[in-house]
């Protein structure tokens, strides 16, 4: 049996700093979180990335327990560490040290992962998932952003043209959508990615849902969940592509994608950290 998707992107050792409060260290990476998701949404799931030798062994194994780590490429030298360092002010810094995290659209991807149902390639930089898409030329492939390379988004705009036009399904945020398109509108924004190329357009709204796009439009509600259920919003967004892909690689109905992705991003702000699992 085949893969249903393949996810490659980074997955990377988070540090979370609070005022007065002590260092927190959580598994993180854009890449584990949609792989984590689609593998409890039921689909079977490979995993393509690069880790240092200082990625914990628990952590590795963890993903073991509901993926195909294969891909996983662990190389001399570090992690990709991410900094989260919130201010008395409210305003945030972000650091981030790559170490062996660079040039990830060059990663090798197993022979055994090539004939999955659809690959996701996760927030990289942009020139990396052009180099991804070219690479998997010809197979139906799904990508998502991150605020990290917005100026890249909002300057390079030849670029992100170009890759959109090889994708099968895009995630945007709002923000994202527009930025990328210059559009005034996220309905302007959507049409507009759909003519450069993007065959379904989901654009994720947070707690107003998930509008889609692909010729017609779709909106559709987030689930209710309370303010003291939710633990940590880290990581919806990509819980939500997860569980959408786990069923759209399995030839589900759009609607039971949507719901798939809604009950994953549900159930990741439950619990502390972006991982589903």
């Amino acid at each position: 049996m085949g893969f249903d998707l393949v996810v490659l992107g980074h997955v990377s050792i988070d540090h979370i700093r609070m005022p007065g409060k002590p260092e927190v260290i959580l598994p993180g990476g854009a890449a584990a979180a949609v792989a984590t998701s689609a593998a409890l949404a039921g689909a079977k799931v490979g995993l393509v990335t690069k880790v240092g030798e200082d990625f914990p062994k628990e952590w590795l194994e963890k993903l073991a327990s509901l993926l195909d780590v294969r891909g996983v490429h662990v190389l001399p030298g570090k992690t990709i560490h991410i900094y989260m360092i919130y201010h008395e002010d409210g305003s945030v810094d972000a650091p981030v040290d790559m170490g062996v995290a660079r040039m990830m659209g060059e990663t090798p991807i197993p022979e055994e992962y090539l004939d999955s149902e659809v690959f996701h390639i996760a927030p990289i930089p942009p020139e990396e998932q052009l180099k991804a898409l070219k690479r998997l030329d010809g197979k139906r492939i799904s990508l998502d952003f991150n605020p990290t390379y917005m100026g890249d988004y909002l300057s390079r705009t030849d670029l992100m043209r170009e890759i959109v036009s090889r994708v099968d399904v895009l995630f945007p945020n709002e923000r994202e959508a527009l930025v990328i398109t210059k559009a005034k509108t996220v309905e302007e924004a959507a049409e507009r990615l759909h003519e450069w190329g993007a065959k379904l357009v989901v654009v994720t709204r947070g707690e107003r849902g998930v509008l889609l796009y692909d010729g017609e439009f779709r909106e559709f509600e987030a689930l209710p969940i309370s303010e003291n259920e939710i633990v940590d919003p880290t990581g919806a967004g990509d819980a939500f592509a997860g569980g959408f892909l786990a069923g759209y690689s399995r030839g589900k109905p759009l609607e039971e994608c949507v719901r798939l992705g809604l009950e994953r991003a549900r159930e990741v702000l439950k619990k502390e950290g972006s991982w589903s699992v």
